[in-house]
């Protein structure tokens, strides 16, 4: 069946996770400079990095529910403060800035732009706190190209749990087949959609080769007109 929707997963994929890591870490910084003894911009960076993991935090990791409050504890704990910073204060900051700091992906606006000039219906799916990824988004300026946007936390399950995916196929109102689903996780996303009944493409360079997997490559989403036409 052609393609009718075209679906993305959000870090590293529409948005640079590491990037947008390094933009925050400089905002931060420029932000409480002030407040601490020494502004070691690479050790805010390094320590943001170790808990966010990329977007996929290991439990162990993390000191609270969130990435936001796990990564404001730490900074807390392990930067030299002058003067004494609130936890629930740095916590808000993350989550009321990080998203505004976001990086796209090489591509993604033209390419948005042009899927949505061919009337194709456009989703993104992604695990994690609604209100971080339309955050995300709306800092991307990215949140209004989409007709559905999913998360997690949304509908209670996590990919890549198929459901997460045929819900979103039905929102948008086209059978799963009609589907393309575009992301860097090789389980979460293309296995995934795959089980899902969607088409998928890989978009390598964040997460180890799996040959393994049956499934299309490419290395920046420019390639993805190849796969529409």
């Amino acid at each position: 069946m052609p393609i009718r929707a075209v679906l993305f997963d959000l870090d590293n994929t529409l948005t640079h996770r590491d990037q947008s890591i390094r933009r925050y870490s400089e905002f931060l910084l420029e932000q409480f400079q002030s407040y601490l003894l020494a502004a070691d911009l690479e050790k805010i960076q390094q320590i943001i990095r170790r808990i966010d993991n990329g977007g996929y935090p290991k439990k162990e990791h993390l000191t609270h529910p969130s990435i936001g409050a796990s990564v404001a504890f730490a900074l807390l704990q392990e930067l030299e403060w002058k003067t004494e910073v609130d936890f629930h204060d740095l916590t808000h900051f993350w989550f009321q800035y990080f998203g505004q700091c976001a990086v796209a992906m090489s591509g993604a606006l033209e390419l948005l732009k042009s899927l949505k000039q061919q009337d194709y219906a456009l989703a993104v799916v992604s695990n994690g706190g609604h209100a971080t990824r339309l955050n995300i988004l709306t800092g991307l300026g990215f949140k209004d190209y989409f007709d559905v946007i999913v998360s997690s936390e949304q509908v209670g399950m996590s990919k890549p749990h198929p459901q997460i995916f045929l819900h979103t196929a039905e929102n948008l109102g086209v059978h799963p087949s009609e589907c393309l689903f575009i992301g860097d996780h090789p389980v979460n996303d293309i296995r995934g959609a795959q089980q899902a009944g969607m088409q998928a493409i890989w978009l390598q360079g964040f997460h180890p080769e799996d040959e393994s997997l049956k499934v299309s490559r490419i290395q920046q989403l420019h390639e993805l007109y190849a796969y529409l036409e």
